[in-house]
């Protein structure tokens, strides 16, 4: 008899010892390596000294135990975000992590943003699915570390306005550099362990201004006698004026260059404004309690009307970052609105930002909102603003669903459904807007909007739900759900309750379920008591999904009963084939398998024979919902023991998912479909079908990824074990 021994030998050890034959070690699936960083400045003097500085700082980096933070100050208009972003474009390649960039305040130092928002936005752009991120502030930040642990990144926060902003967006690996420009020192940061490191940008030399002013510095002195001729003043000497009297500010220097750009006598006329003692502190001053720059309205004077109209209008927007679109709506759209836009960066009031889109400086944009309170308008720049918005929202959210909404926008012929080809299109194109989105209902409800604050609240449900930024998202709805209280109008009242308890179950973070109870609950009562059918069937569902995720089935399927009975006779074919969705989910649940396939194969019948809510005799199949009920019968079937019932309900299911807008659903049919190749007796079809979905997952940052390397590893498949792939 042969004889089979294990032992440890070589010393004594503490802590977790395993042993075994073979192990296969593996890493996780990839995160995505982002580059988030606004574009590299085109125009850049001089800062020589604050870049060696810099330089410096990546000495000794891959000694340190945590990440650097460098903070650039200095004051507004001095080129902080130009000077950080030249130099991390030159140290990119030594940073593998990447780069993460966020506007700190992009609605003014008044308004910081929270960084729960920016976390969201970064462990998107990491690959992480949004229904799979953590809720909360320290869930987000400690799961943001982890994923930047392995390589370091390169960090850019832009305009921080207290240091509590900083701390939570932290990446995780030791070497890397955060870069926070901000107009004061941040001095509660030096609190931590190590403390920041200071960079303080100081005005720029005569010389560097001089090379700033270009081909209008150089073509000066050609026409000097006829200056001295006209004013005492050669150009040479003018242009030395102009450029003290800028006192080395960037923004200064670039504003009276687009004065001196139109000639000589340009600049011999900007420098006496400019050195004459009753204008110039008000010309060149940047503080907010001092006169705005007098360089500004020299700039504002020189645009036509409709250029200097939209200037204005754009002191409405309640950020200095937006849509090239949105200029042009308030131009007039057309050729119009195009070439206002064109004229206000030519004259360097805007600069291009990303793709598509514009920002405007601080100090700009301070002064467009001082020019819209001067000067009367027979229109509000604000409803102008707020309607390009809500239009867009609506127009994405139709494609999202066709659920009944209050909103005046959803009435026959409201909507401007041909402004995007489909729903990833929509969802797309309001992605770098959902920021300004969150802004400009605050704007609505901080300026008497009540109403249309709500129908903002309700059109953005779509976007908010699919992409899953929470924060903004209950931010938005409590709100909107204030400025119902205040419009006297129940239905109103009821669908912010509604729509608050939604955003708050979809989020199920810790209280968010009993959260979501109180307003499905007062959503109930209101809907009720009005009489409105449609809005208490929906707080019954919601009721009653709450309780399928509380594990009482049987209390779910009540609910959904109650739901349905609530509709009465009301034609109401989408809410009807949800409320047998989930009555299927909820007898699953319990264990009643034939039950379950009955009504999940009903659900499927019934989201295929949608028609357009406006116009019955178009059909409108909800395909994702179908391939839904589809994915969840064969999980019934699964469960029941009959697989060949579930095999053929996968493969269906996998020619209706949308594409793109579903990967991780498309994903869970494939894996799940693994699983039934597996009880099928099917080993090498199943390890084929969870190898395609462990693709899937690791492209998209998925942690169900975890869950299919057990399923290999436990199958014995080589290179795959549980603690990787």
């Amino acid at each position: 008899m042969d004889f089979i021994g294990n032992g440890i030998s070589g010393g004594t050890f503490t802590g977790t010892v395993i042993q075994a034959q073979n192990v296969h070690w593996g890493q996780a699936a990839p995160v995505r390596t982002p580059r988030m960083l606004l574009p590299e400045p085109e125009e850049f003097v001089d800062r020589a000294a604050p870049r060696a500085k810099l330089d410096a700082l990546l000495t000794g980096r891959d000694g340190r135990r945590a990440p650097r933070i460098v903070v650039i100050t200095g004051i507004p208009g001095i080129g902080k975000t130009a000077v950080a972003l030249r130099w991390l474009y030159d140290v990119r390649d030594d940073f593998p992590g990447g780069q993460f960039y966020a506007d700190m305040s992009p609605q003014g130092p008044r308004s910081p943003i929270d960084p729960v928002s920016v976390l969201e936005t970064f462990v998107g752009q990491l690959g992480t699915p949004r229904e799979e991120r953590p809720a909360g502030l320290a869930g987000l930040s400690a799961y943001f570390r982890s994923l930047t642990a392995d390589e370091p990144s390169l960090m850019l926060l832009d305009n921080v306005v207290v240091p509590a902003q900083v701390r939570p967006l932290l990446p995780g690996a030791p070497g890397s550099v955060v870069v926070v420009t901000s107009r004061n020192r941040l001095t509660g940061l030096s609190v931590t362990q190590p403390g920041p490191d200071y960079v303080t940008l100081d005005a720029l030399d005569d010389d560097a201004c001089a090379q700033l002013f270009g081909p209008v510095a150089e073509d000066g002195p050609d026409s000097g006698r006829e200056g001295e001729r006209d004013s005492g003043r050669d150009d040479g000497q003018a242009l030395r004026e102009v450029i003290r009297a800028c006192a080395g500010l960037p923004l200064a220097v670039r504003i009276a260059r687009v004065r001196a750009a139109e000639g000589a006598e340009a600049l011999r006329e900007l420098a006496e404004e400019l050195t004459d003692p009753q204008t110039v502190w008000e010309a060149l001053s940047v503080a907010d309690e001092i006169p705005y720059p007098k360089v500004l309205d020299v700039a504002y004077s020189g645009l036509d009307e409709r250029a200097a109209a939209v200037w204005r209008m754009l002191g409405a927007h309640p950020t200095g970052e937006f849509s090239g679109d949105l200029v042009k709506r308030l131009g007039g759209d057309g050729r119009d609105g195009a070439k206002a836009l064109r004229a206000l960066v030519h004259e360097q009031l805007l600069e291009p930002s990303t793709a598509g889109r514009y920002r405007m400086n601080g100090l700009v944009h301070a002064y467009a909102r001082r020019l819209l309170e001067d000067t009367p308008s027979s229109y509000s720049a604000a409803d102008v603003i707020i309607d390009w918005y809500l239009e867009r929202a609506a127009a994405a959210e139709s494609l999202v669903s066709d659920r009944w909404r209050f909103g005046s926008r959803f009435a026959p012929g409201g909507l401007q459904t041909e402004i995007f080809e489909n729903e990833a299109a929509a969802l797309d194109a309001l992605e770098p807007d959902g920021e300004n989105a969150a802004a400009v209902v605050a704007l609505a409800a901080r300026t008497g909007r009540d109403r249309l604050t709500c129908e903002l609240a309700e059109a953005l449900r779509g976007f908010f739900f699919r992409r899953k930024y929470h924060t903004r998202w209950i931010g938005v709805c409590e709100q909107a759900l204030e400025a119902a209280g205040r419009l006297r109008d129940d239905l109103v009242l009821a669908r912010m309750h509604y729509e608050t308890a939604f955003a708050l179950y979809d989020r199920a973070g810790d209280g968010d379920n009993d959260a979501a109870r109180h307003h499905y609950e007062r959503a109930r009562a209101l809907a009720a008591g009005i009489g409105h059918a449609r809005t208490a069937s929906s707080a019954l569902e919601g009721l009653g999904q709450l309780a399928l995720r509380e594990g009482r089935p049987h209390d779910a399927i009540a609910l959904f009963q109650e739901a349905t009975t609530a509709l009465g006779d009301i034609e109401h074919p989408r809410g009807r084939a949800l409320l047998e969705y989930h009555r299927g989910r909820a007898h699953s649940a319990a264990h009643d398998h034939a039950e379950a396939a009955r009504l999940l194969l009903n659900a499927r019948r019934l989201f295929a024979a949608l028609t357009d809510r406006n116009d019955p005799a178009v059909p409108r199949p909800d395909r994702y919902n179908e391939a839904r009920a589809l994915t969840r019968y064969a999980e019934a079937r699964l469960r029941a023991d009959r697989p060949d019932e579930a095999l053929a309900g996968l493969d269906e299911a996998m020619t209706l998912f949308p594409p793109r807008v579903a990967p991780k659903e498309r994903a869970d049919a494939v894996l799940l479909r693994g699983d039934v190749l597996a009880a099928s007796g099917d080993p090498e079809g199943a390890r084929r079908e969870w190898r395609v979905a462990l693709e899937t997952y690791g492209r998209i940052g998925s942690v169900k990824a975890a869950a299919v390397r057990l399923r290999l590893a436990a199958r014995g498949v080589d290179g795959v074990s549980a603690d990787g792939s």
